[in-house]
């Protein structure tokens, strides 16, 4: 019975041991993740819709299937250059309340970040941010894009950030 107590006891000091290491191993990684938040302002570049067969024709709500992209400048909220924007859509769900599916890169000086999205008729665009290059290697996060009322040009842009 001695002997069953002290294997116990020497289990439970080896998974308390183990717990405790586990937990300093994920507070040295939560550590050295970072954050960062980034606030920009795209003004529409170009943009092309491509209406593929059965050609409805462009006063007609899109069919699946049928794509569409464009390009945007980035700035900074002072209006300074800070990047390019590109993306291709693609319906996914025809008609009146037509959806896509969105393919995008932000272009910074440091290097890219990726994101996909769901589009929809909304004023507002939520992106999962999905990796990047250069200084962004291994990125995850989101972004947000709101459309300026009135047919403006410009998309206010909150791309936040997390580090590996």
């Amino acid at each position: 019975m001695k002997r069953f107590v002290s294997v116990m006891t020497v289990l439970a000091i080896a998974a308390a041991t183990i717990a405790w290491s586990a937990t300093a191993q994920s507070n040295k990684t939560a550590a050295k993740s970072r954050s960062v938040t980034l606030h920009l302002v795209e003004k529409a570049a170009g943009f092309n819709f491509l209406d593929n067969p059965p050609r409805q024709g462009f006063n007609a709500p899109p069919l699946i299937g049928d794509q569409f992209a464009f390009s945007a400048d980035l700035l900074t909220r002072s209006g300074k250059h800070a990047g390019t924007f590109g993306a291709t859509c693609m319906v996914a769900r025809g008609g009146v309340h037509a959806t896509t599916v969105c393919y995008g890169i932000y272009s910074l000086k440091g290097g890219d970040i990726a994101g996909i999205a769901r589009g929809s008729e909304s004023n507002t665009t939520h992106i999962a941010i999905v990796g990047g290059t250069r200084v962004y290697e291994g990125v995850t996060g989101s972004s947000v894009e709101i459309s300026r009322p009135n047919d403006s040009p410009f998309t206010d842009v909150t791309i936040h950030l997390l580090f590996p």
